[in-house]
């Protein structure tokens, strides 16, 4: 075990500066680098990029995203200020969801000629492109490229499904679709934009969670009109929102995440009043159906299919139009 001394140094650092320290920390604040080597020749600290560590047991108890996220942090820091990530490290460090698991590595972009070569090491990799300076940020102590400009590479680099996700949050977040439609155009040229430009047209800021983004996606995929997000639906004296609604159908649509009722106390209470909801909205004719994480991710045709067997069950009643895009105080 490292001594007490060394520890205490050390966790002033990773007070001061966060879960990613470098050695120049050490040295600035007259920490020894000695110190930084004995902790982790002995395990305590784990080095999670050039010159960069994070304490073992942190990165042990860290979920595969949050440590992919403070090995991106340690790449940018090392990086320097040059370069900015993008991609999956950039959507770690801005908390911009994505779907699967995260890559071995981080990527960054720095600006210049895209026909320079990348350059690649243990902890990233690096290559060169174009990125104005209005897409040039930074995130505590790590730089990135904008929530804009991650959408457009993540939808480059892994295809409609995987953008469409980040996409829905980030137009959720304020940013203009006009920016994303700028930064494709810029981009034109560049492999994978017929993708990005496929993402800026359809994401929707209306809907909340990756799950709605997959649930929309499998009819767009489909071919079909995707359904609109999150309507406001009154009966009874009372207002519900649902997760889809296919407006022409009468369908409304749930998206039923995994850990909905898991390891709840109030799972029953909650079961009840879904229940309740689902009788009251069925006494208005419309259709329900619900999908979850294993139809969105392996088997989204069956979302699609799932919609059209509720249609059909609602047995030709008039299409029910009490619904609103408005939340209920908006009135």
């Amino acid at each position: 075990m490292g001594s007490l001394a060394d520890r205490r140094q050390v966790s002033a650092l990773f007070v001061h500066h966060g879960p990613v320290i470098l050695s120049r920390d050490a040295d600035a604040a007259g920490v020894s680098r000695a110190v930084l080597r004995r902790l982790w020749d002995r395990g305590e600290l784990t080095r999670i990029g050039k010159a960069a560590f994070a304490a073992t047991q942190t990165m042990e108890a860290a979920s595969p995203w949050e440590a992919f996220r403070l090995r991106s942090i340690a790449f940018s820091l090392s990086a320097g200020p040059d370069t900015f990530l993008t991609g999956a490290g950039a959507a770690a460090v801005l908390e911009i969801p994505m779907v699967g698991d995260p890559p071995d590595r981080p990527s960054a972009v720095r600006p210049g000629n895209a026909h320079i070569g990348h350059d690649r090491s243990p902890y990233g990799r690096t290559r060169h492109g174009y990125l104005p300076p209005s897409h040039q940020t930074r995130r505590g102590r790590a730089f990135t490229v904008s929530p804009a400009y991650c959408v457009i590479d993540i939808a480059r680099h892994y295809g409609t499904r995987d953008g469409i996700v980040p996409a829905d949050r980030v137009l959720a977040s304020g940013v203009h679709r006009e920016v994303l439609a700028k930064l494709v155009d810029d981009l034109n040229r560049y492999p994978g934009i017929a993708s990005a430009r496929w993402v800026v047209e359809h994401a929707d800021s209306r809907a909340e969670s990756p799950l709605e983004s997959l649930g929309r996606f499998a009819f767009l995929s489909a071919g079909l009109p995707a359904p609109v997000s999150n309507a406001w639906i009154p009966v009874a004296g009372q207002w519900f929102r649902a997760d889809h609604l296919l407006p022409e159908q009468g369908v409304i649509l749930e998206a039923d995440g995994a850990v909905k009722y898991d390891n709840r106390t109030d799972a029953s209470v909650l079961i009840s009043a879904d229940r309740d909801r689902e009788r009251l909205l069925r006494s208005l004719s419309f259709g329900i159906a619900r999908y979850g994480w294993s139809h969105a991710i392996g088997r989204p045709t069956e979302i699609v299919r799932r919609a059209q067997e509720a249609a059909r069950l609602r047995s030709g009643r008039p299409v029910p139009t009490c619904w609103t895009l408005n939340p209920p105080w908006a009135a």
